[in-house]
């Protein structure tokens, strides 16, 4: 973490959550995208953010919002090692 942060600085779960779920539903189920371009919009410090976006991200993974992709595969609510993507999970209407 940067010097002149303090984890109280630091954007809290419900806001990581709800940037994750926003950028996802932007793109929309046919588009995945980097938790770091979520982490990114708080400015230079992003890189201490990663660990609490993969946090968050798996927390919605589990609960079947999102899902971890690899190189143009799902692997649903695993996650892979490595780099991976996420992508919304489409809601099916009866």
């Amino acid at each position: 973490m940067m010097l002149d942060q303090t984890d109280e600085d630091l954007p809290t779960y419900a806001i990581l959550r709800q940037r994750l779920v926003s950028l996802a539903t932007e793109r929309g189920a046919e588009s995945t995208f980097c938790p770091s371009e979520v982490a990114m919009t708080f400015g230079s410090y992003w890189r201490d953010l990663m660990p609490r976006v993969h946090q968050v991200a798996e927390q919605l993974c589990s609960e079947g919002l999102l899902e971890y992709n690899k190189g143009g595969v799902s692997h649903g609510q695993n996650r892979p090692s490595g780099a991976y993507r996420l992508r919304l999970i489409p809601v099916i209407e009866d």
